[in-house]
């Protein structure tokens, strides 16, 4: 009888390192009888099932004597290997159980053993129903998968996939992968396949199976595994139905794509916030925002909106959010003056309910640039409106009283007339004609300036220009307006340059100017004096009329300046007329190119002097 060593060289340490790896549970039992038919090696399971170990003699086996006849039998006779059925009894339970034995010699250093394999039937039953359970379990949840030999031919199916080729398992049976997929995948698609099998590896992709005009997107994936110790490869082919996620997919793309549509399409600008906390980010915006902030939204997505746009407008984005959360409004609003060219209204609100950790703000930027330059214009012309209303009325107020005092004074010297006739007074009748011709005189004068201003108002007017001597016209004016100013006993002075004034103007209408503006002298100066000269400095030529008058407030300037204004308005004005000599002057100054201006201070004096560019003095006409 050998040694229990002899089936390791007899070398005892080999025992030794073999006792010393684990053996994983539910093995098949596992038991080597050398030529004596002892027990030279015995796994764990066949040690707890027979409770027989090393050393220990087959003839131990009494409860299980058939397996013991087999054993002995076999070992009597000349075959290699045996395998039959026999009903074994088991040690730690007692029960009986059909068992299936595999017998099988070995040699090892001319030393002959026997290598017996015990498989419970039951075990295997086991094993068969989780096979048939997983089975069943991938039918039952619709898995569709295939498992290929090493040439890919479908040696396994499940029904889903009988259901999804529409074919049965007899025309998939031993049917390649390439024939399976010929009519679903490219020929791209093809060459793919063919190199992950020729280099075995993975493959994937996403086939469309169209069934009764409904199309379905199924994801296959086909994963190597060896098999013979890695000699030969075969293959799982599994697949996702991928169609409601594709679908759901179409369809989020489709409304972002509609959304985008219309965000893009929005006139107004659209900026949208994201506020964690205390920080504010830049989500998205349209393209006309990006376009006036000049900003790429994909660079700064996401970054803080302090360092993206600029400060004039993020502190009040701050502080209307901030409001919106701490009074809970749902939206709010406020002006943004971008430039002076561009004005908007801004309005947030937010889609999500108010938090103050975590929420979305849109912002919407509606350009009132010409709504507020409108709403300007509109004002501007309210008030021109209210201005001209105002003017009509003062106009009406003072035409009517400047009307009605002359011809009231013209019908009581008619009747003063009537008396000096009756009585053959007529010294006395002399002296009322004398002053109803000043009256007439006066209103004649009333006329011709609101024809004049009309003109001028109008554009009607005509400039004859000549180049003439300035010096001239205020001396011709001087003359004709001394007899006034002594009437006054004002002090009249003349101061012309001793340069001739050359200037290329109307005649007529440069008279008519000094005209209107020494009657004003007088006529507001009590007391004092009267000043006209003129002076030459760079090319330029200035008339001056100057007065110690009652004077004009710096504020009421320009309002002189208008038609039918006078300082003081109303029926108690000290003044007769109805404003119109300074309109005409500074008017008529203008369209021949002159510069009209008017320094005052109440109380002490008025200069107005009238400016034009000085001529060559050859085109001069003499008219003296």
């Amino acid at each position: 009888m050998q040694n229990k060593y002899d089936l390791y060289g007899g070398d005892s340490n080999s025992m030794t390192e073999l006792s010393s790896y684990k053996e994983l549970p539910d093995n098949k039992s596992v038991v080597i009888f050398n030529g004596g038919l002892d027990i030279v090696y015995a796994n764990e399971t066949f040690i707890r099932i027979f409770r027989l170990g090393v050393s220990d003699s087959i003839y131990k086996l009494n409860p299980n004597a058939e397996l013991l006849m087999l054993v002995k039998g076999f070992s009597e006779k000349s075959f290699k290997n045996f395998s039959s059925e026999v009903l074994l009894t088991i040690a730690e339970t007692r029960e009986s159980c059909l068992c299936n034995v595999w017998i099988e010699r070995v040699i090892i250093a001319s030393i002959q053993y026997l290598v017996v394999s015990i498989e419970s039937l039951d075990q295997r039953k086991i094993i068969e129903d989780k096979i048939i359970a997983l089975h069943n379990a991938l039918d039952y949840g619709k898995v569709p998968i295939i498992i290929t030999d090493k040439y890919q031919r479908i040696i396994f199916a499940t029904k889903t996939v009988e259901s999804l080729f529409s074919k049965d398992i007899d025309g998939l049976y031993y049917q390649t992968l390439y024939d399976l997929l010929r009519d679903y995948i490219s020929f791209e698609e093809h060459q793919r396949l063919d190199f992950a099998i020729e280099k075995k590896q993975r493959w994937k992709s996403l086939i469309n199976i169209s069934k009764r005009n409904v199309t379905e997107y199924w994801e296959f994936n086909l994963e190597p595994f060896t098999t013979n110790d890695e000699l030969d490869t075969s293959y799982i082919l599994s697949a996702s139905n991928l169609t409601e996620y594709i679908y759901q997919k179409q369809i989020i793309e489709e409304s972002e794509k509609r959304q985008k549509l219309i965000l893009q399409n929005i006139s107004d600008l659209l900026l949208i916030i994201k506020k964690t906390k205390d920080d504010y980010y830049f989500e998205n915006a349209n393209d006309n925002f990006c376009i006036v902030f000049n900003i790429n939204k994909d660079r700064y997505h996401l970054s803080e909106i302090s360092k993206v746009f600029p400060e004039k407008l993020v502190i009040p984005i701050k502080a209307e959010i901030n409001n919106m959360i701490i009074n809970e409004s749902p939206f709010s609003e406020f002006d943004y003056l971008h430039s002076a060219e561009l004005d908007y209204h801004c309005k947030i609100t937010t889609p999500l309910e108010l938090t103050a950790d975590t929420s979305m703000f849109i912002v919407t930027m509606k350009d009132i640039t010409e709504e507020k330059n409108y709403r300007i214009q509109l004002e501007k012309g309210y008030m021109k409106e209210m201005l001209l209303n105002k003017m009509k009325s003062d106009f009406l107020a003072n035409i009517s009283h400047e009307i009605r005092t002359p011809f009231n004074g013209i019908v009581g010297y008619s009747e003063i007339i009537d008396d000096c006739i009756e009585n053959s007074d007529y010294e006395s009748l002399k002296e009322m004609v004398d002053s109803m011709k000043e009256v007439l005189g006066r209103s004649l004068s009333l006329f011709n300036n609101l024809v004049e201003v009309s003109q001028i108002e109008s554009g009607e007017i005509e400039i004859e220009r000549v180049d003439l001597n300035g010096n001239q016209v205020l001396r011709q004016v001087y003359e004709r307006k001394i007899k006034d100013a002594a009437s006054k006993k004002l002090d009249f002075e003349i101061d012309l340059s001793e340069q001739d004034c050359m200037i290329d103007v109307d005649w007529v209408k440069l008279e008519r100017i000094f005209d209107v503006l020494i009657d004003n002298a007088i006529k507001y100066t009590n007391s004092g004096s009267v000043y006209i000269g003129s002076k030459i400095i760079d090319k330029q030529v200035s008339l001056v009329v100057r007065d110690t008058g009652i004077g004009i407030e710096k504020n009421q300037i320009e309002r002189v300046l208008a038609p039918f204004n006078q300082e003081i308005e109303g029926y108690t004005r000290p003044y007769e007329g109805v404003g119109l000599g300074l309109t005409i002057a500074s008017k008529l100054t203008k369209l021949m190119g002159g510069d009209f201006k008017i320094e005052s201070e109440k109380n002490k004096g008025t200069s107005i002097t009238i400016t034009f560019q000085q001529v060559d003095s050859r085109n001069f006409l003499n008219y003296y």
